[in-house]
């Protein structure tokens, strides 16, 4: 594979709390267990690059606490270069995660060392960036550094990959000058101003947001599935028929399966289907990082469907 992924963003721990419902309104309720993993957007799309064989950086910071140890550490175990990860006073980011026994979740997070990133962090990661790599973003990090982060890695020559999530205000020419923009049904609802319900409104408002961006626009439709845009084609893709033990992580998974296909010359639906068999695998399973699929994996679930 020719090329590498260099991914710009967050890294938190997670302490991921499985419950049988949410707590009321003053209410004490008691969760059935408790695991704790590392995550946040940024390290995990990082971690599913690794997994899938690509040459992957992560640029981001960790607080001095023994949380920012452990996020190195689980960015290491899988193979992910942290040379550019920065260890800085205070705390380290930290997500609160509620996993409900349909799969779903509810998560809150903290910003810590995230938000000391400075456009220097961009400055000082330049030597990576060329026309063979991908950069991914998301918005877990200051705004001024990814509009920077933007700015450089397309003056660069670099195909960058923007995971708009969770949804803030940004200006509209840096989403432009990205190859990629990928948001789940919620965030598409937010920059687009429609309601995304269903497939068909989602198709509806992706061609007409991707027509004024002009680049690879994807929605991702949780248990409906993905639909993409490009030009004037649209492609959609189903979600696989697995049983979700817990979806935190299948966003990121999905990007990074992204990268993989970009970085392979992949057609759009093949791209797409790859990505929706990453998130598949990753549901499967508890805790965002260790759910990951390996490229291995990913093929074999898919060879196994398309027969």
């Amino acid at each position: 594979m020719e090329g590498k992924a260099v991914v710009i963003g967050s890294l938190n721990y997670d302490i991921i709390l499985k419950t049988d419902r949410m707590p009321y309104k003053g209410e004490t309720h008691q969760a059935k267990s408790a695991e704790f993993c590392c995550g946040g957007k940024g390290g995990n799309q990082a971690v599913q690059c690794a997994r899938l064989g690509i040459k992957t950086y992560m640029a981001g910071n960790v607080g001095m606490d023994v949380n920012g140890l452990k996020l190195l550490e689980g960015l290491q175990k899988y193979g992910v270069d942290t040379e550019f990860v920065k260890r800085r006073n205070g705390s380290s980011g930290m997500g609160v995660v509620h996993t409900l026994p349909d799969g779903s979740v509810y998560a809150s997070i903290t910003r810590g060392a995230n938000y000391s990133m400075g456009t220097e962090d961009i400055d000082g990661i330049r030597c990576l960036l060329d026309e063979h790599t991908v950069v991914i973003l998301q918005m877990e990090i200051p705004e001024e550094v990814i509009r920077y982060a933007i700015e450089t890695a397309a003056k660069a020559g670099c195909t960058i990959l923007f995971n708009m999530a969770p949804a803030a205000k940004i200006h509209k020419r840096y989403m432009k000058l990205c190859g990629y923009l990928i948001m789940n049904e919620v965030e598409a609802e937010f920059y687009t101003g429609e309601a995304i319900d269903s497939v068909e409104k989602a198709e509806e408002a992706l061609k007409r947001f991707a027509g004024e961006m002009g680049n690879v626009c994807i929605f991702t439709l949780g248990s409906l599935g993905a639909v993409a845009c490009k030009g004037e084609r649209l492609c959609y893709k189903g979600s696989y028929p697995v049983a979700a033990v817990e979806t935190t992580g299948a966003g990121d998974s999905f990007v990074g399966g992204l990268a993989y296909g970009i970085l392979n010359h992949m057609e759009l639906e093949d791209m797409l289907d790859l990505a929706t068999c990453c998130s598949a695998l990753t549901v499967q399973d508890t805790g965002a990082q260790d759910s990951m699929p390996d490229i291995g994996q990913v093929l074999d679930f898919r060879n196994k469907w398309l027969k």
